[in-house]
């Protein structure tokens, strides 16, 4: 029950903060609370994953189609530049810290909400998008294990 209800509370505050993403995915968790506890044990949460993944992955690709781009103007020269190389690292890093805050996400099922509701505010009041959970989740294990290692708690 206090599950439904932290849900109900993650869609109201979505709603006040006008992010509607974490609105309609707070609602289908909520529609699915209802099934079979033995069904939800057994639904691959990876399909979401990908889901979410594919769309992000088509929002960022569109630009690509949108302008007059042809084969001419793609020379790896135009890429060998500091935004290039700094865009390139950073995709390569995000990528394997957002898979640390998959698996941090999974194992400590309570820093869940500090994320979802980091996000909230961070969309609400501060105009972020609501892309970075993983990334956020990501950078919650750097901090925890960074801190870990401070206080000699590995």
């Amino acid at each position: 029950m206090l599950n439904k209800l932290i849900i109900l509370l993650i869609i109201l505050l979505s709603l006040l903060s006008k992010n509607r993403p974490m609105t309609y995915g707070g609602l289908f968790i909520f529609l699915l609370s209802f099934l079979n506890k033995e069904y939800l044990n057994r639904l691959d949460k990876g399909i979401f994953l990908t889901l979410g993944m594919t769309s992000l992955i088509i929002w960022m690709l569109i630009p690509l189609i949108q302008t007059s781009a042809t084969i001419n103007s793609f020379h790896l020269k135009s890429y060998l530049n500091l935004e290039g190389l700094v865009s390139f690292i950073s995709g390569l890093m995000i990528v394997i810290i957002a898979s640390k805050g998959s698996r941090f996400i999974n194992d400590n099922v309570s820093s869940l909400l500090g994320i979802t509701l980091g996000s909230i505010i961070g969309v609400a009041f501060l105009g972020g998008i609501p892309v970075g959970m993983l990334s956020g989740a990501g950078m919650a294990y750097l901090i925890v294990k960074l801190i870990k290692i401070l206080i000699g708690d590995s």
